[in-house]
């Protein structure tokens, strides 16, 4: 088996707030590059033209490529008008506000006003910049993280139109979305009454959710579908930022169907971080936003259709984890494990340790390679070394 390649994800910020320099970003890069063969550098997304300009040249010279890394139907909203999410109560899907900088508001990947505006902003703050790619994030419906109403969403009225061009029972969909939020009928221990996983596909005791949430996933597909072509016929490659296939059925993420459009993915196994995207954190709010009953036979009852053993020391199920990549690598498109180097009080503690399980752990699963992530400048020098350590091991 191959060596598994090296992607490196840095976040200079969202685009009210730069968060990095140049020399900051080139202290921590350069070590990197001189000693391990790095293939592609992802960077956003503050508005610097000049600090962008300047790195790409830098990494050139390395023969890295280099990614511009984007939010699609988030944060927009900052720069260019747009159109919210809307609930099943016709309401505003509530903001997951990590920090300033990232605020995880989403919106409707229907309208076309929001596809729009996202293009714009790219040619706008980022096209004069030589990349070539984008690293498109966030391109979803809301998770479980921005409560019920994230997932129970859109309900604007160019959604409506689409739920009833495509056969859907506008009735029944809402009477079993007001069971959820009430707790009545038997959802109170069961998350949406699951009855199997497999793959990143579930099937319910009621089929409305599977026909709710693969329309769900096919209207993201239609929408980045021009979006990947408008760079595509610019000659940039597109990876893309997902969940985990078995968080990313619920947010619009057919997986199956994202592979035809991009050229790598970056599914994002967060074993330990608690925050969005984070396997446990968004494991417990499928639970907690789903089920109003006993969330220990909840917990059981899932990991159980999942197939995954409880945490462990906090860390999510690594054999799960492999299973779950291994499928993606089986898709056919370029699969980049994203693990988290960085450290951010209560939110990742990662240590050098975690980092050594991950990189050793699913050294032999079939996927590319690793995405070191998510945020380069905020690793310790004690979580570099250790890739360093593992990376000198295998060879």
């Amino acid at each position: 088996m191959k060596p598994k390649e090296i992607i490196l994800q840095i976040f200079t910020g969202g685009y009210s707030m730069a968060e990095a320099t140049y020399e900051e970003i080139e202290q921590k890069l350069v070590p990197l590059l001189e000693k391990i063969p790095v293939k592609k550098v992802i960077i956003g997304w503050a508005l610097q033209q000049e600090l962008y300009k300047k790195l790409g040249e830098l990494l050139h010279k390395y023969s890295v490529e280099y990614y511009l890394w984007i939010p699609v139907f988030s944060e927009t909203g900052e720069l260019k008008p747009v159109n919210r999410l809307l609930d099943f109560d016709k309401r505003e899907v509530k903001n997951y506000n990590l920090k300033s900088s990232e605020k995880f508001e989403f919106y409707c990947p229907n309208r076309k006003e929001n596809q729009r505006s996202f293009i714009e902003l790219y040619e706008e703050h980022f096209s004069m910049v030589d990349f070539d790619g984008v690293f498109l994030d966030k391109i979803r419906y809301g998770s479980f993280s921005n409560g019920l109403s994230g997932v129970f969403s859109c309900f604007c009225s160019e959604c409506e139109k689409k739920y009833k061009q495509n056969g859907i029972d506008m009735e029944v969909l809402l009477a079993e979305m007001k069971k959820v939020s009430e707790g009545s009928e038997g959802y109170n221990i069961n998350p949406l009454k699951i009855n199997s996983y497999s793959n990143g596909k579930y099937t319910f005791e009621n089929s409305v959710w599977e026909d709710f949430f693969e329309f769900k996933n096919q209207m993201i597909y239609e929408a980045l579908y021009p979006i990947c072509e408008f760079f595509h016929n610019k000659n940039m490659k597109v990876g893309m930022d997902t969940f985990a296939p078995f968080i990313a059925y619920f947010t619009g993420q057919d997986l199956e169907k994202l592979n035809k459009l991009a050229d790598f993915i970056k599914p994002m196994m967060y074993r330990i971080t608690n925050a969005p995207a984070g396997l446990p954190f968004e494991t417990d709010k499928i639970i907690a936003e789903t089920c109003t009953g006993n969330d220990l036979e909840a917990r059981k009852r899932l990991y159980e259709i999942l197939g995954c053993k409880e945490n462990r020391n906090g860390s999510f199920d690594i054999e799960f984890v492999k299973r779950e990549l291994d499928y993606m690598a089986e898709l056919g498109v370029k699969t980049y494990c994203g693990i988290e180097i960085n450290r951010i009080d209560n939110i990742a503690p990662v240590d050098p340790e975690y980092v050594k399980e991950n990189l050793m752990e699913l050294e032999n699963s079939k996927i590319e390679g690793f995405v070191l992530s998510w945020n380069l400048l905020s690793a310790p020098q004690e979580n570099i070394n250790m890739v360093l350590d593992c990376i000198e091991r295998r060879r």
